[in-house]
C-alpha cells in the first residue's frame, strides 16, 4: 500500500483529526489506557531565525494539544493534557521548552473549578538524538524520598503539574523488521524506509492485522493519491528543501567567516611569536655582553692587584 510520509505536517494533522487513531497512537506511545480524548487546539508556528533569509521559509515546529481522560488503576481516572509536537528536521529545544511553559500557565475547568492539568509531552522527531539509540523513549518522573533514601508511591498534585512526563520517538531509529507488539505496528507507520520519492510518499510493506493500523494507513493512503492533499505534501517539502539550502549556505558562510578569523589569529600568533623570538635574541646578546664585560672586569681586577703587589 502506498502511503504519505506522516513526518510531514499535512499529513500527521490529517492522521491526529480522527479520534480513534489520536486515541491509538496516544494510548500506545504513553502505554496508559485513553478513555476519552479531544482536540482541545491545534496550531502550526513557523520557526523564527536571526537570518532574516530564513524568516521567510515555512519551517514550522507543528504542535497539537489534546484533553485526556486516562486510567490510571482500577477505578481510577485522571485528566491530562497531551502535547504533540513534531519536528521533521532538527529542531530548536528553546521551542518545545516555550511551548510547554505556556501550557503550564493555562487553566482547565475540571469539575466547574479552575484548575491546572498535568501535561504529558510526546515529541515525534524526523532526525536522530545522537546519545539515544532506541526508536521510543519514555521519561516517567519518580517520587524519591532524599532522606530515608526511598522511593515513594504516592502523587501530589503539585508535583504532577509543575513537572511532566514524555515521550520521545525517533523516526530514522525505527527497527522495520519489527512488527510484534501494539507499540511495533504503530511506530512501522513511522518508519523512513522503501520511499518511492523524496521522503513524501512510501511502500507499506507490513501484514495489516490491527484495526487501528489499519485505519491510520487508510488515511495516509488518502493523502498520498489526493491530487490536492498531495499538492499541499509537495509544498511543503518544497519549503523544507528550501530552508536546507539556506541553512547550508548560512552555514558554510559561518565556515568561512570562522576559517578567516581562525587564520587572522594564527597570523597575529605567529607575528607575536616572532616578536618575541627577536625580543628573545636580543636578550641573548645582551647576556652575552654583559657577561663578556664581567669576565673582563675580574680579568682587570685581577691584573691591578698583580701591579700592586708587584709595586710593594
Amino acid at each position: 500500500m502506498i502511503i504519505a510520509n506522516p513526518l510531514y505536517d499535512t499529513v500527521f494533522k490529517r492522521l491526529m483529526e480522527d479520534e480513534q487513531v489520536a486515541r491509538f497512537v496516544v494510548g500506545t506511545l504513553l502505554d496508559i489506557p485513553v478513555v476519552t480524548i479531544e482536540v482541545k487546539s491545534q496550531e502550526v508556528t513557523y520557526m523564527e531565525d536571526e537570518q532574516s533569509k530564513l524568516q521567510a521559509v515555512a519551517l514550522r515546529l507543528y504542535r497539537l494539544d489534546f484533553v485526556a481522560t486516562i486510567r490510571t488503576g482500577e477505578n481510577e481516572y485522571t485528566k491530562v493534557l497531551i502535547e504533540v509536537q513534531k519536528a521533521l528536521k532538527v529542531a530548536n529545544l528553546r521551542r518545545f521548552r516555550k511551548y510547554i511553559a505556556e501550557q503550564y500557565r493555562r487553566d482547565d475547568i475540571i469539575e466547574n473549578k479552575k484548575d491546572t492539568l498535568p501535561i504529558i509531552a510526546i515529541y515525534i522527531l524526523g532526525f536522530e538524538l545522537p546519545e539515544i539509540s532506541t526508536a521510543c523513549v519514555r521519561v516517567n518522573k519518580n517520587y524519591y524520598d532524599a532522606v530515608h533514601k526511598m522511593f515513594i508511591d504516592i502523587k501530589s498534585h503539585f508535583i504532577e503539574r509543575v513537572m511532566h512526563d514524555c515521550v520521545v520517538v525517533q523516526a530514522r531509529r525505527i527497527e522495520k523488521d519489527l512488527y510484534a507488539t501494539h507499540l511495533d505496528k504503530l511506530l512501522s507507520v513511522f518508519e523512513q524506509e522503501y520511499f518511492f520519492e523524496e521522503e513524501m510518499t512510501k511502500d507499506y510493506r507490513h501484514l495489516i492485522d490491527d484495526e487501528n493500523i489499519r485505519r491510520m494507513t487508510d488515511i495516509l493512503h488518502y493523502c498520498a493519491s489526493d491530487i490536492d492533499e498531495r499538492k499541499r505534501i509537495e509544498a511543503e517539502h518544497e519549503a523544507w528543501e528550501t530552508y536546507q539550502e539556506l541553512l547550508e549556505s548560512t552555514e558554510k558562510d559561518n565556515l568561512q567567516k570562522i576559517e578567516r578569523q581562525m587564520k587572522e589569529i594564527a597570523e597575529k600568533e605567529a607575528a607575536l611569536a616572532e616578536k618575541d623570538a627577536i625580543l628573545a635574541e636580543k636578550d641573548a646578546v645582551l647576556a652575552e655582553k654583559d657577561t663578556a664585560l664581567a669576565r673582563e672586569r675580574a680579568e682587570k681586577e685581577v691584573l691591578l692587584a698583580e701591579l700592586a703587589r708587584l709595586k710593594r
